[in-house]
């Protein structure tokens, strides 16, 4: 006679057990077979998104948020922080209490982190991403830092009593660039781009601005963020909400995360959307992978290769523009009326002067359609319809009856 097993007071038939087993393990392949069927459906949707979306490694972060640079700092659900960088890679596990930036003097940002490993804060290297064993010393706060002065129209040291002087070119190391700078706190808050030599190149008209990246800034108007090039002209239309602490994200390889209606995508240079707006957050990225948040799970984006090619090829591609004015003196011709200066390459932007019918003036750069010059103190931009050039070996502006316009003031 065959024993049963026995469990507790009851005992089973041997083929009884081995029923329920056999059942339990077809219940688990079974489910198994599932989550593998919903991974694969969920990957081949993303692949229609324009890449691939992948949780493996991310089981247990609970929270990742963009630092700077190629820096991101992940929380595991223990509440200890480490460092990731763009691609997933990690570069410090998570054992630090706190990860965060400090600011000790006007553009110059220091990575910080605090730890049981030492009882001092430890800097952080933001080429390697990685915690090294020197000290921070520093102040927390800069003890002066660097506002537009509208009044004294330069570029002025402010501290906790106001205004501190002007800012000497010696005093800041800039390379040749654009550079955001914020109006001083009495002329409200107002940004626009310095150049290197501390003069202002594009005008105060943005409620926000970051740096540029690959030949864009986000910038942000009425809310909404957008971006513009190095001639101060809208390359993607002011249309994203703010996201990360930012408030916006720059461009790598050709591409950027934005935010629209509660939900976050990636663009191109042109402002069009190659990775639909399906995620809850995209951090920025680089080689077309992305870090990023689907409903509760982290992961990490990687962008189909050639969308990733194509624009990655965009970005380092200069194409002439077919309407481009050269630099020189050009007289305004128009029906009589006066032609608008604009504070940008933009028919919507302000208006800074009027400029008379007949008036020489001066064109030191140009975008397609546009010529930037001054007239009366005030720097801008005047449509190139509007303008006849003067050949330098006469002095003389061509007459052409299909230059003159009528009406109010052009451009």
């Amino acid at each position: 006679m065959k024993k049963g097993i026995k469990i507790g007071k009851y005992t089973l038939a041997p083929r009884f057990v081995i029923a329920v087993a056999a059942i339990l393990i077809l219940v688990i392949v079974l489910c198994a077979a599932v989550s593998a069927v919903r991974a694969s459906k969920a990957r081949k949707a993303a692949e229609q998104l324009g890449c691939t979306f992948d949780t493996d490694g991310f089981a247990e972060v609970a929270n990742v948020e963009y630092l700077g640079g190629d820096i991101n700092v992940f929380t595991d659900k223990q509440g200890k922080m480490g460092i990731m960088k763009p691609d997933g890679t990690i570069t410090e596990e998570a054992r630090q209490d706190k990860i965060y930036t400090v600011s000790d003097a006007w553009r110059s940002v220091k990575y910080v982190c605090e730890g049981p490993l030492s009882e001092y804060r430890l800097l952080i290297d933001p080429e390697t991403a990685t915690v090294t064993s020197r000290q921070y010393h520093g102040i927390t706060e800069p003890e002066k830092t660097a506002y537009w002065s509208s009044t004294g129209n330069h570029l002025a040291w402010y501290d906790e009593l106001g205004y501190a002087g002007e800012v000497v070119k010696n005093e800041v190391s800039l390379e040749n660039g654009l550079y955001p700078v914020q109006t001083a706190p009495e002329d409200g808050k107002k940004f626009g781009f310095i150049n290197e030599n501390l003069s202002l190149e594009i005008a105060l008209l943005y409620d926000g601005a970051l740096d540029f990246s690959e030949g864009l800034a986000p910038v942000m108007r009425n809310g909404k963020w957008g971006y513009i090039n190095e001639n101060g002209v809208t390359a993607v239309d002011f249309q994203y909400e703010p996201a990360g602490e930012s408030g916006a994200f720059p461009f790598a390889d050709g591409l950027a995360p934005v935010k629209k209606n509660g939900m976050c995508g990636i663009i191109n240079r042109k402002g069009k959307a190659v990775v639909a707006f399906e995620f809850d957050m995209i951090l920025p990225g680089s080689g077309g992978k992305f870090i990023a948040k689907k409903g509760s799970a982290w992961g990490l984006i990687t962008v189909n290769k050639d969308i990733l090619d194509a624009e990655t090829t965009a970005a380092t591609t200069t194409t002439k523009p077919e309407n481009l004015v050269v630099q020189g003196n050009y007289k305004v011709v128009t029906a009589g009326s006066s032609l608008n200066l604009r504070a940008t390459a933009d028919t919507s932007s302000a208006v800074l002067a009027r400029i008379p019918n007949g008036t020489v003036i001066t064109v030191t750069k140009s975008v397609d359609g546009w010529a930037y010059t001054t007239y009366n103190s005030a720097s801008g931009w005047v449509s190139a319809d509007y303008i006849r050039e003067i050949p330098t070996e006469t002095s003389a502006v061509p007459e052409s009856s299909d230059s003159a316009v009528s009406g109010a003031a052009q451009g």
